[in-house]
């Protein structure tokens, strides 16, 4: 029998309330994906200067909301409290009553000295999923130890692997941050999960930005591990290892190409005019278009074969790749990409507010479509358990 009850949509976040004591970028980032899919996110700050990211004394002009913040606060409400004084630290329970999440990312044991641990919390919320980020977890003797994401990279062997000669080179955005932001968003929907499964156990959560760290070096961590080495700087190679697989100059740019396979290289050869390079001595014989040509790259290889794209113009040779079906894109700067190739995609624009992004993927009626604005500092600070 077919039902006649009407559908409603429902975002899968919708009557989640999440006490959001975080700042900067991992935080934020992990809350901010939160709101987009219907959570109900009380931003806690500061009176007076609020997150950092708001550069309220380096850039006034800004009123407290500069692109960055926006980028991970549009949707969210601020409260103003002093989490040092009785009565704020009251009025930050009271509201932690109403949250089903509590998210902070102190130095470990600070929540716990501001009277604000797993525990306090749940005095006044029994079923509260709490969630602590941090540079190197919760315990253990490196717990303590201050954390930024650069200062992570180094740590943990990311930034020796960028690349391929002198001095260590970082990630150019915050990869660590932007990652632990995500591992926190996953681990508070696996929590959500539980709970509407019945788990009625106390649920604390420890996210750290040296495990994230690790989870995307994934591969060569396990390399790593399996060969008691640190792996090598490969520079703008591919991680296959193919002749074709790299970062090579043309005439007037740069063009990244993924010949991975024989036949993506045989097609790489034929578009530079030099067929012979897919052939024996600079390729083993007998190679169906599907083998992967790993480790295949020589010094000789890679001499001929960039000799010759360096005569080609790159946006004509990132055509000619692309239509004969090999990966390729031309090197181009972040402006770049977003004036000509972002709007020709679904993109994850937040509605309303250019400087943000909804979490990665789309999926009709799981993200926010009403307009999202990062609230002024102290915008909601009289928002009570009942109203927020």
């Amino acid at each position: 029998m077919t039902s006649t009850r009407p559908h409603v949509s429902q975002l899968p976040l919708e009557g989640i309330r999440v006490l959001d004591l975080t700042h900067v970028i991992a935080g934020p980032m992990a809350t901010h994906q939160l709101c987009m899919m219907g959570a109900e996110v009380i931003k806690v700050e500061r009176p007076g200067e609020g997150d950092g990211m708001r550069a309220l004394r380096t850039q006034p002009d800004q009123n407290g909301v500069p692109p960055a913040f926006r980028a991970l606060n549009a949707g969210k409400k601020s409260v103003t409290l002093d989490l040092k004084v009785a009565k704020d630290r009251d009025h930050l329970l009271a509201l932690a009553s109403s949250c089903q999440v509590f998210v902070e990312n102190f130095r470990p044991g600070v929540a716990k000295r501001l009277g604000l641990s797993a525990g306090d919390i749940r005095r006044v919320r029994p079923d509260v999923i709490y969630c602590s980020i941090s540079g190197w977890g919760q315990t253990g003797e490196l717990s303590a130890l201050p954390a930024y994401d650069h200062v992570i990279q180094a740590a943990t062997g990311m930034m020796a692997m960028q690349g391929s000669e002198g001095p260590p080179v970082k990630v150019g955005f915050p990869v660590v941050d932007t990652a632990t932001g995500m591992s926190a968003a996953t681990a508070i929907l696996a929590a959500l999960l539980r709970r509407a499964k019945g788990d009625t156990s106390d649920v604390e959560i420890d996210v750290s930005m040296v495990d994230s760290a690790m989870l995307l070096m994934a591969t060569v961590y396990a390399q790593t591990i399996a060969t008691d080495a640190a792996p090598p700087r490969v520079g703008n190679r591919g991680f296959v290892g193919s002749p074709g697989a790299s970062t090579f100059e043309a005439a007037d740019g740069y063009v990244s190409i993924a010949a991975n396979t024989m036949g993506q290289f045989r097609t790489l050869c034929s578009i530079v005019g030099r067929a012979d390079l897919a052939l024996p001595p600079y390729l083993p014989d007998g190679l169906s278009d599907t083998d992967f040509l790993f480790n295949l790259a020589s010094p000789e290889l890679g001499s001929e074969l960039s000799a010759e794209i360096r005569k080609l113009e790159a946006a004509e040779f990132e055509r000619a790749l692309i239509a004969g079906g090999v990966a390729a894109a031309r090197v181009r700067d972040l402006h770049e990409f977003l004036t000509e190739l972002y709007h020709k995609t679904p993109s994850l624009n937040v509605p309303e507010e250019p400087t943000a992004l909804m979490p990665g993927f789309r999926s009709e009626g799981a993200l926010k479509k009403e307009s999202c604005y990062a609230p002024l500092l102290g915008e909601h600070t009289k928002v009570t358990p009942e109203t927020a």
